[in-house]
């Protein structure tokens, strides 16, 4: 029979037959606390799927964004993009669980198959086991590939995990309360090596999530806890993403990228992990490898605007501005409004589209303010386009002399930032002062952006020849990191041609295109 009477939908062309999105189950017990029990299972069957390497499974991101609401299974698949759809339920009385599990063929709208699971609610883990080999055993028959081997962990320290997790996908409101999840998991079972990878995780997002860049100690915590789990699992996809990670931040770029394509190789449909890789190369000059990660991304999370915003720094980083334009409107779309336009008026003064930059600097400034710091930098770009550099130079005095003076540094409002605009504005001079500041607050790592300031990512002596600007690209802080990016960077150029800048005729933004 079809699925809840949806009417059969066609599935679109571009949509590939192995293609499935695991929707949060529903919760049918009477206590609405058991939401983290029946959201984890539909969570870890997700991430199992998407280690089988033909297999696109969409993201959790996207998926559960249809929690609660009773859509159209046709609509939710051509939305996720997925010809399949995975949907269940679980009710938990006393001892008693019940959980129900059907695959749904979303272009007739028939199940495939399903069945329903009583079992004592004593042992949820060995339950929810079967239930995911079965799952993995029936979509390896219907939709080819190998399903993973299900791993074994103590119930209690698994329920105190998947509460983790659910406290993880709240974000940064409930950070906290994940990190204490995961401690309890692993107070329980101190050799549980998914909860200690997703504490390390927490661990870096932490910060993160608040605009600031993890300190060393949050690093070597995330590294030890990481290093922990691959010792319990040498296959913790999670674990080698994390210690990659930090290994970024640390300024060991061999050492993450050696560790992030080992999370790759096992587990190449994670989302998480290509939206780190797809930001490390970026940061590492390897912009075709970066724009291949974050394509992947947006295919398997179509409604994050997270994808699509990274990927327009990509395109303007190559040169290419319309592309990078579209990026952020799609992201804008997708509901980032505030960092959507930042980009947007970057990519409209790329492409000489200054009505259109100066367009998108009042939807700016209409969201963060006429008066804040986010439009004023903004409206620094766009004044320098606009050949009136005078005003540029004196706003960027007045907005940069707080994060100068130490009010923002460690945050993402810091020195680097005034770097990259004062390298927009050809100060050189105010430039290095500022990214010599910004080194000190170990925001080395925002330094690397500064290097695409005119549109397109470059070389430090093709901005400049200033000893005073070169030498700090040979600071010891910074040394490793900027010669894996020059590495990378001639790499990317050599099979790509220079980036042709489209203006609209008679248009002139004062700049030379490099």
């Amino acid at each position: 029979a079809a699925a809840n009477g949806d009417v059969p939908a066609r599935v679109a062309a571009d949509i590939p037959f192995k293609s499935i999105a695991v929707l949060p189950f529903v919760n049918m017990s009477a206590d609405p606390d058991q939401d983290y029990f029946s959201d984890g299972i539909a969570e870890e069957l997700l991430n199992r799927l998407a280690q089988l390497p033909d297999l696109k499974v969409a993201a959790r991101t996207s998926a559960f964004q249809f929690k609660g609401k009773n859509e159209n299974i046709g609509d939710i698949a051509r939305q996720l993009k997925v010809a399949h759809v995975l949907e269940g339920s679980v009710r938990k009385s006393g001892v008693t669980l019940r959980i129900t599990a059907q695959l749904i063929d979303s272009r007739s709208g028939y199940h495939l198959w399903s069945d329903t699971y009583d079992r004592d609610a004593s042992d949820i883990f060995k339950v929810q086991d079967e239930i995911a080999a079965a799952i993995a055993g029936e979509l390896e028959a219907k939709l080819g590939g190998r399903p993973v081997e299900v791993k074994v962990a103590n119930p209690a320290a698994h329920d105190a995990y998947l509460q983790g997790r659910d406290f993880l996908a709240r974000r940064r409101e409930a950070i906290d309360d994940a990190i204490a999840a995961f401690d309890r998991a692993i107070a329980i079972d101190p050799s549980y090596s998914d909860a200690l990878s997703a504490r390390a995780f927490a661990t870096l997002l932490r910060p993160l999530w608040n605009l600031v860049p993890p300190s060393q100690d949050v690093l070597r915590q995330a590294q030890e806890s990481a290093g922990r789990a691959l010792q319990n699992d040498a296959r913790n996809a999670e674990a080698y993403m994390v210690r990659g990670m930090a290994a970024w931040y640390l300024r060991d770029p061999a050492a993450a990228a050696a560790d992030l394509d080992k999370a790759l190789a096992l587990a190449p449909g994670n989302v998480d992990i290509l939206n780190l890789d797809g930001d490390f190369r970026t940061y590492s000059g390897d912009l075709a490898a970066a724009e291949r990660e974050k394509r992947k991304a947006m295919a398997l999370d179509p409604l994050s605007f997270v994808h699509p915003l990274n990927l327009s720094d990509i395109l303007y980083f190559q040169g290419r501005h319309a592309d990078a334009a579209r990026a952020a409107e799609q992201a804008i779309g997708l509901g980032a409004k505030d960092y959507g336009y930042d980009r947007l008026v970057l990519s409209q003064i790329g492409t000489g589209k200054l009505e259109q930059a100066r367009a998108a600097l009042r939807e700016r400034c209409a969201i963060s303010g006429a008066d804040s710091r986010a439009c004023g930098f903004s409206e620094v770009a766009v004044l320098q386009a606009e050949g009136r550099h005078g005003d540029a130079i004196a706003l960027l005095d007045r907005l940069a002399r707080p994060s100068l003076d130490g009010e923002f540094a460690g945050t993402y409002d810091g020195p680097a930032s005034v770097a990259w605009l004062y390298l927009v504005l050809d100060e050189t001079g105010k430039a290095t002062a500022a990214m010599r500041l910004a080194l000190d607050a170990d925001e080395w790592f925002m330094t690397l952006p500064l290097l695409a300031s005119h549109g397109v990512a470059r070389l430090p002596e093709e901005i400049s020849t200033d000893p005073e600007w070169l030498a700090v690209w040979k600071d010891p802080r910074i040394k490793a990191v900027a010669e894996a990016y020059r590495r990378n960077l001639l790499t990317w150029r050599a099979g790509h041609p220079p980036p042709r800048v489209d203006r609209e005729p008679g248009l002139d933004t004062g700049r030379t295109a490099p």
